[in-house]
């Protein structure tokens, strides 16, 4: 269960603002209670607050209740994967928001995933066969159990992916995504061998093939870039252990994989093509 604090603040050299604090009563996280996140702004009506958070952590009852109360009808599975929270999620954003384009609803439910799963972007970069030589039984087992949970998650995204676009239509407006060239759709291709070596090099051409809502930060100290999600979710890709064309490539991979989860419009090129040049480096 989520609590939500709402409080008036004014300062010396400031207008008033609105804070709202969301606080984890949930009964199975007795240990865990306290402010989960904070919110800062112009007041807000809660059910838009919750529409932008994609309904996260709100029981599939509760959403139930909350299109009867609007009249609107409870979406129909007409799937035997259908995933019955993202089409819920789906039908009370628009019954709120009845304009919203498709690409603002993606970016709402993918938050309210990333709420509810915050380790799914995390990956495990040790071979566990390898990990199996160094640890105790008991961590061995948890690392199995880490793996299961995570495969467990990534299949509920894909399922939640495949719900959200058979629906899309019925609840939201299409996006107007830009139109690509055909000189971008072809991918990119990797810096001459003079360039290799240059950091801001690789750095801007990094820029020019990722999408223009994820951050790239460069770390020249560490040897690696930060790839920077809309949620501030961010991963690490380290040009030391790899090299500079793999990591690059990866970063760019990274960077449409969050772009995508947010916005629903896919990369131009292949990102298996990508993959396929990275994937068998050794960490």
């Amino acid at each position: 269960m989520w609590i939500k604090h709402n409080t008036m603040i004014r300062t010396m050299h400031t207008r008033p603002f609105h804070m709202c604090l969301w606080f984890d009563c949930s009964q199975d996280k007795a240990d865990k209670q306290g402010v989960r996140w904070v919110q800062t702004g112009d007041a807000m009506d809660i059910l838009q607050a919750q529409v932008e958070r994609g309904f996260a952590h709100v029981p599939e009852q509760t959403l139930e209740q909350l299109l009867t109360h609007k009249t609107k009808p409870l979406p129909v599975e007409d799937e035997e994967d259908s995933d019955r929270k993202t089409l819920l999620a789906m039908a009370c954003i628009a019954a709120i928001k009845p304009d919203i384009t498709m690409d603002k609803a993606v970016g709402y439910l993918n938050t309210a995933f990333a709420e509810e799963n915050p380790d799914y972007y995390h990956d495990k970069y040790v071979d566990t066969t390898a990990l199996s030589d160094v640890l105790v039984q008991s961590e061995v087992q948890k690392v199995h159990e880490w793996e299961a949970k995570a495969q467990a998650t990534k299949l509920k995204k894909k399922k939640a992916v495949a719900t959200r676009a058979r629906s899309f239509a019925t609840y939201f407006k299409p996006a107007k995504f830009p139109t690509y060239t055909a000189a971008t759709k072809r991918g990119p291709r990797w810096l001459p061998k003079n360039d290799e070596k240059s950091t801001s090099a690789i750095t801007k051409w990094i820029g020019e093939w990722c999408p223009r809502d994820i951050k790239v930060v460069c770390d020249d100290y560490n040897g690696r870039w930060r790839v920077i999600a809309p949620d501030l979710n961010w991963r690490s890709v380290s040009w030391t252990c790899r090299g500079y064309e793999k990591a690059a490539t990866e970063v760019v991979h990274q960077a449409w994989t969050y772009h995508t989860d947010f916005t629903g419009e896919a990369c131009p090129f292949s990102l298996d093509d990508l993959v396929k040049r990275f994937q068998d480096v050794s960490l």
